[in-house]
């Protein structure tokens, strides 16, 4: 049963080659992952910690909670990295993730907003009718407000802002709302939170049932359209510099070259 996931499907709308890479052929990439990556992740897994916590009855204080983060930055530092902005090391991306959960502490403590209902959520929502294609749930964290209210909440350590009307067409979460929906038979309707760790700010959507009717049978026609593809053509872009199957693509490799000056280094402990 084939099983896609909001990154999967970005993956071939970004590059259908890269998509080849890492989905199909499974190539083994350059490098373990960038620096921007592994900052998300680590940020992720310190508010999950707090979270996780708090089920517990245990608040952290925000001392624990970056001495937690700390130690698994160093702990998990891939062998090999990615870092893009050559003029950035290891220790300023550390930074970076220090500020982010120092200013989300601050600005949730408590953290008494409703119940906690799960964290990094993981299923899959059946897209067709005969059950024969899944897409991937991973909720940052979800909650219940009561009178039937929930809330998805989802994490995100973008240096760039979006407007709100990216937001409103957004297809990560709202898919997760429908999970939501179909999961909780109380389901009134679903909050979808996005918290913009880097500005300390964040941003909200709903979607309707009719609005998340037309997104899955959207998301299914672009599935079939990726499972019925036969051709992956490369799409050079100014996202290339991130990817971590440079060494493979002859788009790269013509454009590039051996040359330095795209801003980027592979960063080796």
């Amino acid at each position: 049963m084939p099983v896609f996931s909001h990154s999967r499907i970005l993956s071939y709308e970004t590059c259908p080659l890269r998509y080849k890479y890492a989905y199909i052929d499974k190539v083994r990439p350059d490098v373990e992952e960038t620096a921007d990556t592994y900052l998300g992740t680590r940020v992720h897994e310190a508010l999950e910690r707090l979270y996780r916590n708090l089920d517990y009855g245990k608040l952290m204080s925000q001392k624990e909670l970056l001495a937690f983060y700390k130690r698994e930055w160093e702990k998990n530092w891939p062998d090999s990295i990615l870092i893009v902005k050559e003029d950035s090391t290891k220790e300023d991306y550390c930074r970076m993730g220090e500020k982010y959960i120092a200013d989300y502490y601050r600005r949730y403590k408590p953290f008494k907003e409703g119940k906690i209902l799960d964290l990094e959520t993981t299923d899959f929502l059946s897209i067709d009718e005969k059950n024969r294609y899944r897409y991937y749930i991973r909720i940052d964290r979800l909650m219940e407000m009561g009178n039937g209210l929930y809330e998805v909440h989802d994490y995100k350590t973008n240096l760039k802002l979006p407007d709100q009307k990216f937001l409103e067409k957004d297809r990560q979460l709202a898919m997760y709302s429908l999970w939501v929906r179909r999961e909780f038979e109380d389901c009134r309707d679903v909050r979808l939170v996005w918290h913009f760790l880097a500005f300390d700010k964040e941003m909200e959507s709903y979607r309707t049932i009719e609005q998340l009717e037309d997104l899955r049978r959207e998301v299914l026609a672009k599935v079939k359209a990726i499972e019925a593809a036969e051709e992956f053509p490369g799409n050079a872009s100014k996202l290339c510099i991130w990817c971590l199957y440079k060494g493979n693509c002859p788009l790269w490799i013509k454009s590039r070259g051996d040359r330095s000056s795209d801003g980027s280094k592979l960063y080796k402990m």
